[in-house]
């Protein structure tokens, strides 16, 4: 009896918790909301309530799971709840103008460095538990760094810094947890994960996977060449390449080995479409945001920027996914199954409007990238209610309702990412280490650019590998971005370098994150598809190199002629890899073939007139000898 009335009891709290999340989820998404078209509230500020909020959302979610499965500690998140509460009262009151003069002169108190320590343990806490634990370590490991600095080899030591410094600079200034990375979090990214929400709320996610279903459904490996545009269309949007996996994976890749391609190899397939949707504008995963608020260049210049690389990465695998197609001798769907595109469009044009204002708004004219989303959210809204009472007669406040609480749910992990983060950017800043990393990039490589690109691209993928993509740019950013900016790379190559390596660790072993979620929905081994997913992926791995040596290919202060040159010679070089990748066209390519198509793609890279020549060269001998070589096979058999 009294077990029973325990469970009862426990039954209503877990109810009341969930009321009181649901209600904090909508005030945190129409906070963010209304900063961006009222500026009445301090930028800090802003930035204390973002993660303030954010922290009880996570407490709250992990603790109503506990009560819903009886689990003991769900009395601890409860009370992490109360702890945040705390601390967003005692932050937010310590960010007022006169608590900021009084600490500007008298430093932080005793009572600021307890509260200071607790929200950094409470953040790396959080950040361990909701975005994995490579993050958190690497936190741990940087802010060692700063107390025992005076310990380190001399390549890396500084004078070190006491606890009561480093929980100032970390924790009670504008340039760590509260820095520039949450700052694009709390401006930016939220409202981009309210319209990405929105978009899937009021059926958009159904239909770009049905159009790019349609559009490629009737050619070879069909339903491959669908995960490859679908994921583009939803990646670009989505601020997760997992979640992106999982979100269209779970439709095309069950399709994919429908019409015959191994388990493998349509989780690679998904997982490397669903990891490039983060390198296609207009979104880009948010790290864009992140990008233009560190290095001050606009978001329309980065996401210009942005596109034709992009385009080349989805172009490659799409050309690898059809080649393997003939490999195989695989077929396209069945036409009766299809979706037919008139329809698709005559159902659903109306999803492309918000996306064609945002655009609009962002390119056309020149609006900033908050400003853009609030007008592609009023558009999205206006549509989806005409929609709703058109259709069903009542108005979509659960579509709106359920969009504000995802959103919020969603916003945790990135904006604990970007706090973490912050933590690694601020002992950076602290200790100078990215100023010595310089230094030993320039010593280990000798000041050759290729040697040094090569440091900086491992570091990035390793220093990438098991965290958020937010999150892997900053770190690469901070770390990789200034020795090749000292090497004379222009700015947004530099960043844009690091940014697609950083990204690429999430298809790149031992740590794919995306390959393995890819194989879960594929049912097959996570090692296997984890090496294709890399394979498949390796024009990724080339195009940042062109923004070294041929940085007009970023249509940034390029010259007419020179940019299309640059377009004209990585295409050809994005299509060699898929090519090498594959080993076939029109016939099975052996070793020797495959090495020269790769050797012909790198260099493709080098801006040189030999170069351009030999790889032009070597490239059209070994098609012309494998188209011709094809069609005698064709004509024998």
């Amino acid at each position: 009896m009294t077990e029973k009335i325990a469970n009862k009891e426990q039954s209503g709290l877990s109810r009341v918790v969930g009321w009181v999340l649901t209600a904090l989820c909508i005030a945190v998404s129409l906070f963010h909301i209304f900063v961006a078209v009222n500026s009445s509230i301090s930028v800090v500020q802003q930035r204390v309530i973002h993660v303030m909020a954010l922290l009880m959302v996570f407490f709250l979610m992990q603790g109503q799971k506990g009560l819903e499965k009886k689990k003991w500690t769900a009395w601890i998140d409860l009370a992490l709840f109360v702890v945040s509460v705390a601390l967003a009262i005692y932050f937010i009151r310590g960010t007022e103008l006169s608590a900021l003069s009084r600490r500007g002169v008298q430093g932080i108190s005793q009572m600021d460095m307890i509260y200071g320590i607790i929200l950094i343990a409470v953040i790396l806490l959080v950040g361990w538990r909701s975005v994995g634990p490579a993050l958190t370590v690497l936190s741990i490991i940087f802010l060692l760094y700063a107390y025992f600095g005076r310990s380190m080899p001399d390549l890396i030591a500084h004078k070190g810094y006491t606890i009561k410094k480093i929980t100032d600079y970390v924790a009670w200034t504008s340039e760590s947890i509260f820095g520039s990375c949450i700052g694009a979090s709390a401006s930016f990214v939220a409202l981009y994960i309210i319209f990405g929400e929105l978009l899937n709320a009021f059926g958009a996610g159904q239909f770009f996977i049905d159009i790019a279903y349609a559009l490629t459904g009737r050619m070879k490996g069909g339903p491959a060449e669908a995960s490859v545009v679908s994921s583009a269309l939803m990646g670009s949007i989505n601020g997760s390449a997992v979640a992106n996996v999982v979100t269209t994976g779970t439709f095309t890749i069950p399709l994919m080995k429908k019409v015959g391609y191994a388990p493998e190899f349509a989780g690679a397939v998904e997982a490397v479409a669903s990891t490039g949707g983060q390198l296609l504008p207009p979104v880009m995963g948010a790290a864009a945001f992140v990008m233009a608020d560190l290095t001050g260049i606009p978001y329309s210049t980065i996401i210009i920027a942005a596109i034709v690389p992009g385009l080349l990465y989805y172009l490659s695998l799409g050309i690898a996914v059809y080649l393997q197609a003939c490999k195989k001798g695989l077929g396209s769907e069945e036409a009766e199954r299809l979706p037919v595109v008139r329809e698709v469009l005559k159902n659903g044009w109306y999803h492309l409007i918000p996306i064609v204002v945002l655009i609009v708004a962002l390119l056309g004219f020149g609006y900033s990238p908050n400003t853009s989303a609030i007008y592609a959210i009023i558009c999205l809204l206006a549509i989806g209610l005409i929609n709703v009472i058109r259709k069903e007669k009542r108005l979509p406040i659960k579509e709106i309702g359920d969009s504000l609480i995802a959103a919020a749910k969603t916003t945790v992990s990135v904006a604990i990412a970007c706090a973490c983060a912050g933590i690694v950017i601020g002992i950076v800043s602290m200790t100078g280490i990215g100023v010595k990393f310089t230094t030993i990039v320039f010593r280990v490589s000798g000041g050759n650019l290729l040697g040094m690109l090569m440091m900086i691209m491992i570091a990035c993928i390793i220093m990438g590998m098991g965290l958020p993509s937010t999150a892997a740019y900053i770190i690469a950013a901070s770390i990789g971005a200034p020795a090749l900016i000292q090497a004379g790379i222009p700015l947004i190559a530099a960043h844009l370098f690091v940014f697609y390596f950083a990204i690429m660790s999430f298809i790149t072993p031992p740590v794919a994150m995306s390959a393995y979620a890819a194989a879960g929905i594929a049912k097959c081994k996570s090692g296997k598809t984890g090496v294709l997913a890399f394979l498949l992926g390796l024009a990724g791995f080339v195009i940042p190199f062109f923004y070294a040596y041929r940085p007009a290919l970023l249509l940034v202060d390029a010259n007419v002629a020179e940019a299309i040159w640059c377009v004209v010679v990585a295409t050809l070089a994005t299509v060699n890899m898929a090519v090498v990748v594959i080993g076939y066209l029109k016939k099975p390519l052996n070793v020797a073939l495959r090495i020269l198509l790769a050797a012909a793609a790198f260099l493709l890279v080098y801006p040189v007139v030999w170069g351009d020549v030999v790889g032009i060269a070597v490239s059209v001998l070994v098609y012309l000898y494998s188209f011709l070589g094809g069609k005698k096979q064709a004509a024998a058999a």
